[in-house]
């Protein structure tokens, strides 16, 4: 009897053993998960998006560097089209395909910032041409009160970002300017072909080469919205002069009005006023105004009652005009 008691007792210590073990087993898988949870989440919360947002960050210098792409081959299609003769020769209301053109492709990262595993999203952009409207307007007054008139319909190349984590940027590229949009602050980043240079004491040169992204009447702006790759196809249509002083040598030049309506006219100011104070001339030898109702700015040299000899000795105003075509696709 005392013997199979014994037994009993042992077969039940073995027992408790295994389901203590058991239990043990089962607390420690379960730690060991809530461990792995919280180290999880703590990536996930506190590490991912900064991940995100410095990928997202990168992807956003290369939008920069397309952007600048575009300036820099219109800025190349311009002095080539300016150094062919036949260039004028070209219909620019109606430009032929069977026309020689000069033609150059940019690529566009249009959304970035996956990591591989934990963060696959990608943000998305927008590359739209000729959905902002830009144009420059100008009137040449001569001393006998006659004028010259002219506007070009500038037109416009832009990218908006639509990002998760990294602040939405936007590009804006406008009659040779290129713009960055972020917050309620839009700067200038690359500049025009405007100068105003000093002939001598008291003569300016000037020297204005508009860009016209082109477009007919009735086109509607061509946008692309994509979180992978797209080109833009450039296309050389015309370089053309549209005002010499020179060839009006029997006039005398008073002064120039020039207005640029766009809706970044606080951009446009902040240029116009460096260039002018690169280029030596005091603030009270002009008026630099900006409208910011009407979405100009207006500078007008030399200002109507200004008490200084300054004078325009040359103006130049020419325009390139460059068909812009956004295409799904890295070319």
């Amino acid at each position: 009897m005392k013997k199979h008691n014994e037994k009993n007792f042992r077969v039940e210590n073995i027992r408790f053993s295994c389901s203590e073990s058991a239990t043990s087993t089962v607390i420690g898988a379960v730690l060991l998960l809530g461990i792995i949870f919280s180290v999880l989440t703590i990536i996930w919360v506190g590490c991912v998006p900064e991940w995100k947002n410095d990928a997202e960050r990168s992807h956003m210098d290369k939008v920069w560097k397309d952007m600048a792409d575009v300036k820099s081959k219109i800025d190349m299609m311009s002095i080539i089209l300016a150094s062919t003769p036949d260039s004028s020769k070209i219909n620019t209301s109606n430009p032929s395909s069977s026309s020689p053109q000069l033609v150059m492709s940019v690529p566009f990262h249009m959304g970035g910032g996956s990591i591989p595993i934990i963060g696959t999203t990608k943000s998305s952009g927008i590359l739209a041409v000729n959905k902002d409207k830009c144009i420059m307007s100008a009137i040449v007054i001569y001393n006998d009160s006659t004028s010259f008139p002219f506007n070009i319909s500038c037109g416009t190349i832009t990218y908006a970002s639509q990002n998760h984590y990294y602040v939405d940027q936007g590009f804006s590229y406008e009659s040779g300017a290129l713009i960055l949009e972020q917050g309620e602050q839009p700067v200038m980043m690359l500049y025009p072909s405007i100068r105003f240079s000093r002939a001598s004491s008291n003569q300016y040169n000037i020297s204005i080469n508009a860009v016209r992204i082109f477009r007919t009447l009735y086109d509607s702006p061509q946008i692309i919205s994509s979180n992978s790759g797209c080109s833009l196809r450039l296309t050389g249509i015309d370089y053309r002069h549209i005002y010499d002083s020179d060839e009006y040598e029997d006039l005398s030049i008073e002064r120039l009005v020039l207005t640029i309506y766009t809706i970044h006219p606080d951009a446009w100011k902040q240029y116009l006023s460096k260039m002018l104070a690169d280029a030596g001339i005091d603030e009270k030898d002009y008026t630099l105004v900006e409208n910011e109702d009407n979405n100009n700015v207006r500078l007008i040299f030399p200002k109507f009652d200004s008490t200084t000899p300054d004078t325009l000795k040359r103006l130049y105003i020419s325009e390139t005009v460059i068909k812009a075509e956004p295409g799904i696709g890295l070319n």
